[in-house]
């Protein structure tokens, strides 16, 4: 069971499950950037939930229609847009 990190510090937006992305959980960081995990078995943090980056916040997962073995569904999202997760986090 590998635990899923925080990229960022944060705020737990939202948690919850849906058929096809499984368990997942949001988080809310500054500059209104967002982070999304999807497909967890588990999720160890609640709505409004602070949380430093680096620290776990699920467990990776094959939960949902969309998932086809053990593994995490990453999304970032500023103003509503989706960012290339590389691009954000390594600046490439």
């Amino acid at each position: 069971e590998e635990p899923v990190k925080s990229a960022l510090d944060g705020t737990v937006l939202f948690t919850g499950f849906s058929s096809e992305d499984g368990n997942f959980i949001q988080v809310q960081h500054s500059n209104n950037l967002t982070s999304i995990y999807k497909h967890n078995s588990a999720i160890l943090k609640k709505i409004g939930d602070r949380v430093k980056a680096g620290e776990a916040i699920s467990i990776i997962g094959n939960t949902g229609e969309k998932s086809r073995g053990p593994h995490l569904h990453f999304e970032v999202t500023k103003d509503g847009e989706f960012l290339n997760p590389s691009t954000w986090l390594w600046g490439k």
